[in-house]
C-alpha cells in the first residue's frame, strides 16, 4: 500500500530518526485504512509481465475469482506483486488491449498482480502514520478550543478526532469514502 520511503518523501523526512516508528505504524495504519474504507485492497488479477518491463498485458476487469473487480484497473491504482517494486502504480491503461503501463520497471516476471489504493490516498495515509507517531507523544493536545465565555465560565472544545476511526476528521475526509458491500 505504501512504503517507508514514500511516507518519508510525503512527510519531508530526510534522516533515519523516525524509520523504526514509521515501519512499526505502516501495517497498523494500513489495517485501519482497510477497515475505514471497508475494502481489503488485495484483489488478485491475472496478467502477464516480464522482468525489466513497464508493460503489463492480459489485464482483464475480472479478479481471480471470476467476478468483476471491486475497483477498476485505472491510472493511479497502486499495484503489488512478485517483481513489482514498492510504490508502483498504473500510469496508463487501455481497456481494449488490456494493457497497462506502470511507473517502474519490474524486477521479475509474473502472472498476477494485486490491486491496492489510488496514489491520491498516499498523502492522507502518510499523515495518518505521522498522527499515530505523534500520539505517542503525550504532550500533544488534539482538542482545540472552539469558544469561551467570560461570565459564568463556559469553554467548548472541538474534538477534531473522529470517534469512530480514531483519526482527525480532515484526514478521514481526505482518505475518501468507504466501499459499500452488498
Amino acid at each position: 500500500m505504501i512504503s517507508l520511503q514514500k511516507v518519508k518523501e510525503l512527510l519531508g523526512i530526510t534522516g533515519t530518526d523516525y524509520d523504526a516508528q514509521i515501519n512499526f505504524m505502516i501495517p497498523i495504519v494500513e489495517s485501519d485504512v482497510k477497515r475505514i474504507l471497508n475494502h481489503k485492497f488485495n484483489e488478485k488479477v491475472y496478467c502477464i509481465y516480464t522482468e525489466g518491463s513497464t508493460v503489463i498485458s492480459n489485464l482483464g476487469g475480472f479478479s481471480s475469482r471470476g467476478f468483476l473487480l471491486d475497483h477498476d484497473i485505472t491510472e493511479g491504482r497502486v499495484i503489488e506483486g512478485t517483481g513489482i517494486p514498492d510504490d508502483t502504480y498504473i500510469t496508463d491503461y487501455d481497456e481494449e488491449t488490456a494493457k497497462a503501463t506502470i511507473s517502474q520497471a519490474t524486477t521479475a516476471s509474473g502472472t498476477y498482480i494485486r490491486t491496492s489504493i489510488l496514489i491520491g490516498q498516499w498523502a492522507p495515509i502518510a499523515k495518518m502514520i505521522w498522527y499515530k507517531i505523534s500520539k505517542l507523544n503525550t504532550d500533544e493536545d488534539w482538542n482545540k478550543v472552539a469558544s469561551q465565555a467570560m461570565g459564568p465560565v463556559s469553554i467548548s472544545f472541538i474534538d477534531t478526532v473522529d470517534a469512530k476511526t480514531g483519526y482527525p476528521i480532515d484526514l478521514i475526509k481526505d482518505l475518501g469514502v468507504g466501499y459499500l458491500k452488498v
